[in-house]
């Protein structure tokens, strides 16, 4: 039976859809109805999901694994409106209208730690793909990223005073490029390790730039939306413009498909658009998702990208990408930095969220050798491949030389044919 690749959106409620036919799944609200969901987000295993509201209510997680019922309640009555888990989804960033960036141990079911850095309301929090870095977008224009290994803070850099940041996301594929959209319109791609700018998409929107996401499949490719109908692709490598096009309402947000090579855009409106990058001349699919603007348009997580999660309520379900013995390997290696840096630092002990970072590190590395390893052995056979046909050319051309051909045996009959005149005239 094949797999239904689920998109959860949100509104005046939380919907999960079937992104094959667009047809609803599930239909909830854990928050006050009173109030839209600000933002949703799945978990790495695809069965939580974690939400916010636009009041700041409180911080719900979701099971999804029957009819979706919330295990986990935190941060009620902090004003907390944005949310993004890490790789292993055992950590929650929050951040919201009091101005603060909160992390969340959800094993524990409690605050890890709260960072201050903001000067005005938060507007959007991201880990970045190894989980050593928080970012954070303020509607004063600042981004601020958080390092979780040293616990320090970079200095605020942005879209300039006053420019709201709507969106802040991390490249999938290339882990340090990022991305932001502010209120004037403009898209801006940054380095995360130097926070400089690359590129400045400038009034790439005529309207507030309101959504943006990268392509999981390709390091080239990032697309935004905005308030002025518009949906922009661009190119990250040559910082081109590559294609825009405009639709029936105001945008709000954007996700591409797991595979990247489909994205889903949602509306003022409450319309969902569904779109094959092959064509985007107009959507494959549309639906009215909500009653009110669609705040959040998320696809679930692509199963051959997980790691390993944490389950929120403490049922034991561990899910490796690679052999046993990579992981059994990953915890020995781990232990052993863990125990050696205790040591050498008096025998102060690591937090938990750094123990975890230094895990996903070596588990990333041990990945990537694979990948390396992989490449290599593919790399050889498709040059094996390459020779082999080298050489089956030069003996087909050896045989054509040396052996009989039509031109050898035409050759043959006209010798014979004189042969046979000399033979009668003389």
């Amino acid at each position: 039976m094949e797999e239904v690749t689920r998109l959860v959106s949100s509104g005046d409620c939380v919907k999960i859809w079937d992104s094959a036919s667009m047809t609803v799944l599930e239909q909830f609200n854990p928050h006050s109805a009173t109030h839209p969901v600000a933002q949703v987000c799945w978990s790495s295993n695809n069965q939580y999901l974690v939400s916010a509201s636009s009041i700041g209510d409180k911080l719900v997680v979701s099971s999804l694994k029957s009819s979706p019922i919330p295990v986990v309640e935190l941060a009620e009555g902090k004003k907390q409106t944005r949310v993004s888990l890490n790789s292993t989804s055992q950590y929650l960033v929050s951040g919201g209208l009091d101005n603060s960036v909160n992390i969340w141990d959800l094993k524990a079911k409690r605050l890890h730690r709260t960072l201050k850095d903001h000067n005005e309301e938060v507007t959007c929090v991201s880990f970045n793909g190894s989980d050593s870095y928080i970012a954070s977008g303020s509607t004063s224009g600042d981004i601020i990223l958080h390092s979780i290994t040293t616990n320090l803070s970079s200095k605020a850099f942005g879209h300039g005073t006053n420019q709201p940041i709507h969106d802040l996301k991390y490249s999938v594929v290339k882990r340090s490029l990022l991305g932001s959209v502010s209120d004037s319109g403009s898209v801006v791609l940054w380095d995360a390790n130097t926070q400089k700018e690359l590129h400045v998409f400038d009034g790439a929107h005529k309207a507030p730039a309101s959504g943006l996401a990268f392509s999981p499949a390709n390091d080239l490719l990032f697309v935004t939306v905005g308030l002025d109908k518009k949906i922009i692709c661009y190119d990250t490598s040559s910082k081109i413009v590559l294609r825009s096009m405009r639709v029936e309402s105001p945008l709000t947000a954007i996700d591409f498909t797991p595979d990247g090579a489909g994205l889903v855009v949602g509306s003022t409106q409450g319309r969902l658009y569904l779109y094959d990058l092959r064509n985007l001349s107009a959507p494959t699919k549309t639906a009215t998702a909500h009653k009110t603007s669609i705040t959040s348009l998320r696809f679930q997580s692509s199963q051959s990208r997980h790691l390993k999660y944490i389950d929120f309520i403490n049922e034991k379900h561990p899910v490796s990408a690679g052999p046993a013995v990579s992981s059994v390997v990953a915890s020995s290696v781990s232990e052993r930095i863990v125990d050696a840096v205790g040591a050498e630092g008096g025998g102060a002990p690591l937090t938990s969220l750094q123990i975890q970072f230094i895990r996903n590190m070596i588990h990333e590395t041990l990945e990537d050798f694979r990948d390396a390893c992989h490449r290599d052995i593919v790399n050889l056979q498709v040059e094996m491949v390459k020779q082999f046909y080298i050489q089956l050319n030069e003996i087909h051309g050896l045989i054509e030389k040396y052996s009989v051909n039509d031109t050898l045996v035409e050759e043959i009959e006209k010798l014979r044919e004189e042969n046979k005149r000399l033979r009668a005239n003389y």
